[in-house]
């Protein structure tokens, strides 16, 4: 049986626990005006610029793996071949820990919606495009398409040379929580960035597909860079109380280490 001195111990423990993870009711400093936030959508007030981000997520028949690779960059190929389509491929990478294996995603930038609205227009209408799309259908178990935008204060996701890693993490907030989200992380990046300053590589936010979900990508050069900037990243002092705030707009969160697939832009 717990002693007396014992259970006022552990309340003691639990109470200086409950302090260092307590979240702050001071809101100085926001990143964005939290007047704004009542008189425009987030999206228009937290995003980066006009730009479109497609991920396009696709789990392979585990047999079929080899063939869907050489497969999918013809594919690619035939939608840069149509110069009505204004799209960059940024990135393909392949899943190695963290959720299925045998499952790719594939990272596009459109430079606004009327160019989302001509690339679909168009890749109807093109033979090849629709032949090589086609022949892939019998190598995929599932495809998951979600169109994003980049918040303001993340850097814009670019195709990175070298032998890397990146962490997808996906948070799926609760709905209202976005724009204090976005505020916390504006100042959470710079911390990250401080340890690393090529660490981070893009930060989405859906706008098509399961809405209140957060995209964070980073880049590094092993798993123990990873271990390495993260645990660094705890040297801030403001860093625990972004930790603190934060945790309680999440739902959900995941998060899956990939690797660039051969024909990828981004290594």
């Amino acid at each position: 049986m717990m002693t007396s001195a014992a259970k006022r111990l552990t309340i003691q423990q639990l109470n200086t626990f409950k302090r260092s993870l307590s979240t702050s009711k001071s809101n100085q400093a926001w990143f964005f005006s939290k007047d704004k936030e009542k008189s425009a959508g987030h999206s228009s007030l937290i995003s980066k610029d006009a730009a479109v981000y497609e991920i396009v997520t696709e789990s392979v028949i585990p047999s079929k793996w080899d063939d869907y690779v050489g497969q999918k960059a013809n594919i690619i190929q035939a939608v840069q071949a149509d110069s009505q389509i204004k799209v960059d491929h940024l990135a393909s990478w392949n899943v190695a820990t963290g959720d299925s294996l045998f499952t790719a995603i594939h990272l596009f930038e459109y430079d606004n919606w009327s160019d989302v609205d001509t690339a679909r227009k168009c890749l109807k209408e093109n033979k090849e495009y629709q032949t090589a799309y086609r022949a892939s259908w019998p190598m995929l178990s599932q495809q998951h398409v979600e169109l994003t935008k980049a918040f303001s204060f993340w850097p814009s996701p670019d195709k990175r040379p070298g032998d890397n890693v990146y962490d997808i993490r996906s948070y799926n907030l609760k709905p209202g929580s976005m724009y204090d989200w976005s505020n916390y992380w504006a100042r959470g990046i710079k911390h990250r960035s401080t340890v690393s300053k090529d660490a981070p590589y893009a930060g989405l936010f859906t706008q098509l597909g399961e809405l209140h979900t957060i995209f964070h990508i980073w880049c590094y050069k092993s798993l123990a860079d990873r271990k390495q900037c993260r645990e660094g990243t705890w040297v801030h002092p403001e860093w625990n109380d972004i930790v603190a705030n934060t945790v309680p707009l999440v739902k959900t969160m995941k998060t899956v280490i990939v690797e660039p697939l051969p024909f990828s832009p981004t290594k």
